[in-house]
């Protein structure tokens, strides 16, 4: 069977980071059902006439609409990619629900509010429809081999963990919190506090603090200015190592516990082969299309449901009512939270 896909919302994820010849790998929505079997990139969708011709012709793709209804309706599409801005999310995956579409890949954050995730989660349980949210990294085998490591014990009891990104609580921070509740799990409380190094978005700020999660483990997180360059990293320190996540997410380092050389009686770090397998290239937007696919056909939950994607929209609702609260400790789960989060 071949399945028809479209996408509404042809910018950078859904179509455009293809055009960069330094990635080396499948960037988009668009390139990777082009190269999935059993997938037809049927139609795409976008508001800029100009963008939706140069990237029709890119991608052979002959159904292109500047209106995602007159698409839905005329295309009966069996998967829809949402890759547009965080609040019109709600409003299109309605229309996609309605029109029969069996799955949905939609970006991050997965909505503007918790009430429109809430609404999106439930359309699409009522109508069977598979949600997959585009925190990428959950479908990379490096990562969920880390998440295991760590839930294994690998790492110990993990003492502490700092946190480097930039570009938006909202935009880049959803990644890393979505990345952090994978490897450590629930976030009970939060604490932030606008960082002094700016977004690119006045919409959509940098925000330090902290998170706080079930098993005890404390996160900092450290927002970095974007002009000065690009960073998205995570150092774990457990009881008995150190496991560094760099290079946004492609790599990591090492480090074992071991006596030390120069003071008895002491134990210290030293660096060490990575204890789990770091296989290349990172796939992620194929991998996670595949997995789209596999939870179409044999009806397994998405490994990164629309479940994952609140929960880590709730931490950026959370820490940045905390911001606005100067730095004050707010529980999860949140009660009463109305805070609506732009993002690109």
């Amino acid at each position: 069977m071949t399945y028809r896909a479209g996408i509404v919302g042809c910018g950078r994820i859904g179509c455009g980071f293809d055009d960069d010849p330094r990635r080396g790998y499948v960037s988009t929505h668009a390139g990777a059902y082009t190269r999935t079997t059993g997938i037809e990139l049927a139609a795409l969708c976008d508001l800029d006439e100009e963008k939706l011709e140069r990237y029709g012709e890119k991608f052979s793709v002959p159904g292109r609409y500047t209106d995602f209804a007159q698409m839905f309706a005329a295309e009966k599409l069996d998967i829809v990619s949402i890759c547009t801005l965080s609040a019109t999310h709600l409003e299109i995956a309605r229309a996609a629900v309605e029109s029969g579409a069996k799955a949905i890949f939609c970006e991050k954050p997965i909505a503007e509010s918790l009430s429109a995730a809430d609404e999106m989660i439930r359309l699409c349980a009522e109508h069977n429809v598979v949600l997959l949210i585009d925190h990428q990294r959950r479908f990379d085998p490096f990562h969920q081999r880390i998440a295991a490591f760590l839930r294994e014990g690998g790492l110990g009891r993990v003492q502490q963990v700092t946190c480097y990104y930039t570009a938006g609580v909202a935009n880049t921070g959803t990644h890393l919190f979505d990345l952090l509740r994978f490897y450590l799990g629930d976030v009970k409380w939060v604490e932030g506090r606008i960082s002094a190094n700016a977004s690119s978005s006045n919409a959509d700020p940098n925000i330090d603090g902290w998170l706080g999660f079930s098993d005890g483990a404390v996160a900092a997180i450290q927002a970095c200015d974007a002009r000065a360059y690009t960073i998205f990293e995570i150092h774990l320190l457990g009881t008995k190592g150190r496991l560094r996540v760099t290079s946004h997410g492609f790599s990591a380092e090492f480090e074992e516990v071991r006596d030390s050389g120069r003071y008895s009686g002491y134990r210290e770090l030293f660096p060490s082969t990575l204890p789990i397998d770091a296989d290349r290239p990172h796939e992620v937007m194929l991998n996670g299309v595949a997995h789209l696919l596999d939870c179409m056909e044999t009806g397994r939950n998405p490994v990164s449901s629309g479940e994952d994607g609140r929960a880590a929209l709730e931490v950026i609702c959370g820490i940045s009512q905390s911001a606005l609260e100067c730095g004050s400790r707010v529980e999860m789960p949140l009660t009463g939270a109305s805070l609506h989060i732009a993002s690109k």
